[in-house]
């Protein structure tokens, strides 16, 4: 006889083998039917295909006013907008085809086509959108040499600004000063777009795509209008968590809770692109100040208008929780103080073979190396290196005290050492996580000691010395930024954010031992690290790997104390830039844009984008970008980064391995915050270890330290990357082997050929 609960089994029994059915059939279909050569995810890049775009513009109505070698620039001044024509090809670029279009509305139109929009506040908090577009909106300009300059009031909104557009070689430059800036007492300046249409297309009128920074880089095609939930929107170099709403349970977008270990990558770069048919025509937009306060805007067709368009946009005011009791419960109000910088961005015109996200990111890497930002690696014939990461120490719970239990010992480490030495695996960057009292998540930053469960301080300088010998480093891994309640005195110590809270994430497991995250004072980041130069030069420490400091930058809102977003950024350089003279090496586990001058490598670089819905491809913009100039290896192999299209992925990007380490099982670390880490002892890893670096280093030595000059999808799922000493790298994630000329290129393989010659 059939119970309640047995017929309820019955039922979730049925339906749990329905859908491993249905998800077998769909499976069956697409791997057999469609075909991995034909699958296309946005996990990689699809295949542009050859077109020839002509110009959708025309200059009726617009009078020439600047001009050079390269670019004019024309002016229709009903509507304060311009359209360029690059002399090269004879293309023309500007904003909306008509001045009023069909499908959209009077302020959008305005928006479309104006050289200017700004968001500001009403009497009450709303944000509205205004252009320069309207005669309602009272506006001046005059020429003066290569610059036309704008000054422009919104008297209905007693705001008032100047701003300047100059045209240079192969790019034009907007700029507005702060002091240019004034405002009322009842309407408060929100933010200001650029020419935001600049480039945009209707639907999917031509083939095309915009770029974003997201994670190591995103493209989304031109395309029919569909239904998506959220455009694209991120701050450049991640929240602000001064002000921010840390407080919400979800900040993906998503249905999925924030109980993660893998986070949605930052914007790193102050970058965008559009591209007008692939090899045709292509804008590259760098925000040269200002990137601090701005943030990266997309909009796929048929959210809000039927156009693709791509800007960014200057944060001069957001909004943030205002507590109003002490439960909690608040309201949303406007920053009452404008944040203060000057913001300038370029737009580079490209043409031809230039005109696509590889010709971006070459003119990316001169313009950073023309301001000092990037420097050259020397050439050599050495293997490439590994990232080891050893976890020393950590605190375990215990039924009174807690305590420290030592994960890897010094004597494990250097058996490590000695065990990927005796593989022929010599250029090891070790770097150590919670080697200082206290381990991972006990230490205090405010206090520099060793953790002696581990090994003595001598210990560690002996393996330091013995890494150096086999041409290896040892990084000692601080973290300063993010810590829990143990690690940090809150009322002394914690960041403030603008509702005069403590500035902390959460996680929705309140079971984890430590499910909210602190962060420290941003100034006391800067100060700690400052303070152990000199304790380093002392111990003879030559390497350290910073968490989260070139990577979480956010204001400090204490009153009377406050630091700004931009501020923080000058204090946080300046303090690199003392460290870079007195160590040999400096790591940063992930980087902004503003520490790459003072970073030797990248550890745990982004090696995918957040995969929005409306993100057709991934592209190594980062790396075609960092490529010969500043090693970055990938996340740790171990834990995520372990499937056959992930090693592909390495030697495609030519990222270096990196895997985290224990000497101890992981069972063991059941009762201590790192019981999320499941695999990880260092004798069960050791073979895959040495297997995956032999085949990477095999892949990449032949171009370690060279920039990459090309990089072209040849069919769906093949990728070849060109460097500049003449090599080429063919990936091949499909499933079936692939012939380029004379070589055969294996099923989930690859080859490295120079002139013909098969180099596998």
């Amino acid at each position: 006889m059939f119970t309640k609960k047995k017929v309820i089994s019955l039922i979730l029994l049925i339906s749990l083998f329905s859908t491993i059915f249905q998800y077998s059939i769909f499976a069956n279909i697409s791997a057999k039917n469609i075909g991995f050569e034909n699958f296309i995810s946005n996990r990689y890049t699809q295949q542009d295909k050859k077109v020839n775009i002509k110009n959708r513009l025309d200059l009726k109505g617009y009078k020439k006013i600047l001009e050079n070698n390269v670019l004019e620039v024309w002016h229709k001044e009903d509507n304060a907008s311009i359209r360029i024509v690059d002399k090269r090809s004879g293309y023309i670029w500007g904003g909306l085809k008509e001045e009023k279009p069909e499908d959209m509305n009077t302020t959008w139109a305005g928006v479309g086509n104006s050289l200017l929009t700004i968001e500001y506040f009403d009497y009450n908090g709303l944000l509205k959108t205004k252009s320069i577009a309207p005669r309602s909106v009272d506006k001046e300009y005059k020429i003066e040499k290569n610059k036309l300059i704008y000054h422009v009031n919104f008297k209905s909104q007693d705001i008032q600004l100047d701003f300047e557009m100059s045209l240079n070689n192969n790019s034009i430059t907007f700029k507005v000063l702060n002091s240019h800036i004034k405002e009322g007492d009842e309407y408060k300046l929100a933010s200001i777009y650029f020419f935001p249409f600049l480039g945009s297309t209707r639907m999917e009128e031509i083939e095309g795509y915009m770029f974003v920074p997201d994670g190591c880089g995103a493209l989304i095609r031109f395309s029919k209008p569909a239904h998506y939930l959220t455009n694209f929107e991120k701050r450049i170099y991640g929240k602000d968590y001064g002000i921010d709403n840390l407080f919400a349970v979800n900040d993906l977008k998503s249905n999925r809770p924030n109980d993660f270990i893998v986070e949605e990558p930052n914007v790193v770069m102050p970058v965008f692109g559009v591209v007008h048919g692939a090899n045709n025509h292509g804008v590259f937009a760098y925000i040269q100040s200002g990137a601090e306060y701005s943030s990266i805007v997309a909009y796929p067709s048929g959210l809000m208008t039927n156009y693709n368009w791509v800007s960014n946009k200057f944060i001069y005011r957001q909004k943030y929780m205002q507590p109003t009791s002490k439960s909690g419960s608040g309201i949303q109000v406007a920053q009452k103080n404008r944040n203060k910088f000057d913001a300038q961005i370029t737009y580079y015109f490209l043409t031809g073979n230039d005109a696509n996200y590889v010709g971006m990111s070459k003119l990316y890497r001169k313009i950073l190396i023309d301001k000092g930002v990037l420097n050259k690696k020397k050439d050599n014939n050495s293997d490439i290196p590994i990232h080891i990461e050893t976890i020393a120490a950590d605190i375990k719970k215990g039924f009174i005290f807690d305590s420290v239990i030592p994960i890897t010992t010094t004597k494990e480490m250097k058996n490590i050492v000695n065990s990927l030495n005796k593989k022929g695996i010599k250029n090891i960057d070790m770097s150590l996580l919670g080697w200082q009292s206290g381990g991972i998540n006990g230490q205090q930053p405010s206090n520099y000691s060793f953790e002696k469960k581990i090994g003595t301080k001598e210990d560690l300088l002996e393996l330091q010395r013995q890494l150096s010998m086999i041409g290896g480093n040892l990084f000692f891994t601080e973290n300063f930024v993010t810590l829990n309640e143990k690690q940090i005195n809150l009322k002394k110590e914690g960041g403030i954010n603008l509702s005069q809270a403590l500035i902390y994430e959460e996680r929705d497991n309140k079971n984890l031992w430590f499910y909210r995250t602190y962060f420290m004072n941003i100034g006391l980041v800067s100060k700690y690290l400052s303070d152990r130069l000199a304790l380093y030069k002392k111990d003879s420490i030559m390497n350290i790997a910073l968490k989260d400091y070139g990577y979480r930058l956010y204001s400090e809102n204490k009153r009377g104390f406050e630091i700004t977003r931009n501020k923080a950024v000058e204090l946080l350089t300046a303090t690199l830039s003392k460290a870079k003279k007195t160590l040999n090496n400096i790591a940063m586990y992930k980087a902004n844009e503003y520490v790459w001058k003072y970073t030797d490598k990248i550890f745990d670089a982004p090696m995918v984008n957040s995969q929005y819905l409306f993100e057709t491809d991934t592209v190594p913009f980062l790396q075609l970008t960092l490529k010969g100039y500043i090693d970055y290896f990938t996340p740790y192999i171990n834990l995520s980064f372990y499937a056959r299209e992930d090693i592909l992925k390495a030697i495609e990007y030519g990222a270096y391995p990196s895997f985290i380490v224990s000497g101890i099982d992981n069972f063991e670390l059941k009762d201590t915050a790192l019981n999320e880490i499941y695999s990880t002892k260092f004798s069960n890893w050791y073979n895959q270890i040495v297997e995956t670096y032999n085949e990477i280093n095999k892949a990449l030595k032949p171009v370690k330290n060279q920039e990459i000059v090309d990089r072209n999808v040849l069919e769906q799922g093949i990728v070849k990357v060109d460097y500049k000493n003449g090599y080429s790298i063919i990936v091949n994630y499909t499933q079936k082997a692939f012939k380029y000329k004379n070589l055969i290129v294996p099923a989930k393989g690859w080859r490295l050929v120079k002139e013909g010659v098969d180099k596998q």
